[in-house]
């Protein structure tokens, strides 16, 4: 399968709203912070940012090849 226009805009759609939705994690994190949780306040933020780093990685692979394998279904 080659590359799909319309698959891979709908792939940017989907890591936007994605990295959005981590992001508002990363601001209630942020708030842990300032509260002075400042433990939590980071790990929340640093698994949101690798999260988003994770699913745009995934997403990108996606377009590229034109396959949504994930390492358990290349396991398997």
């Amino acid at each position: 399968m080659g590359f799909n226009p319309r698959d891979a805009i709908e792939s940017v759609k989907d890591i936007a709203t994605n990295a959005i939705d981590r992001t508002a994690d990363i601001v209630d994190s942020a708030g842990h912070i300032l509260k002075g949780d400042v433990s939590e306040g980071v790990q929340g933020i640093v698994e949101s940012s690798m999260d988003i780093a994770t699913h745009s990685v995934d997403k990108l692979k996606e377009i590229a090849t034109g396959r949504s394998d994930t390492l358990d279904d290349v396991i398997d």
